[in-house]
């Protein structure tokens, strides 16, 4: 059964490097790149169902605002209350059956998810996951010394195929 994911979204943001470089330019930059990593992650690997992207917002209207990208949800929390009260109610209003798992260094928050018997992971976890870093093999590369001869056919092939020579 896949899951869901929530995201602590500032708490992601000012960790996560390639996006804390971006919030330099606008925090909605910011945003729109981390939209479009998970974005990218779930077209590569379906171990979510949905995620959900968790903002502070200065608004005045009540309740949280939604927008969905596919099988990323950002909800911005409003000027009443803060990302951390939405995530700790999304938990709250969560079928016990449902597989969650919540993304965040914020105390609070990994508090909450572990009172609610949901797993944790720590934001350099999450960037391990959804950046999807290849863990280069070493061992698996070895070096092959070639005759000097050998080498000189290879470079006139390759001068000859791009038309060098």
């Amino acid at each position: 059964m896949q899951g869901y994911l929530i995201i602590d979204g500032k708490n992601a943001i000012c960790k996560i490097r390639e996006l804390e470089t971006k919030k330099d330019i606008s925090l909605e930059v910011a945003r729109l790149s981390f939209i479009q990593i998970l974005q990218d992650f779930l077209a590569q690997k379906s171990i979510f169902e949905k995620i959900y992207l968790v903002f502070d917002s200065r608004e005045k209207e009540l309740g949280a605002r939604r927008h969905s990208y596919g099988c990323v949800e950002v909800l911005f929390a409003t000027a009443d209350r803060d990302a951390d009260s939405v995530i700790v109610d999304i938990l709250r209003n969560a079928k016990s059956s449902d597989k969650i798992k919540v993304a965040s260094d914020d105390n609070f928050v990994r508090n909450h998810a572990k009172v609610f018997g949901r797993d944790i992971l720590s934001i350099k976890e999450l960037q391990n996951i959804i950046m999807l870093k290849k863990k280069v093999d070493r061992r698996r590369i070895k070096e092959k010394h070639l005759e000097s001869a050998k080498v000189r056919r290879i470079n006139e092939e390759l001068e000859r195929y791009w038309g060098l020579k």
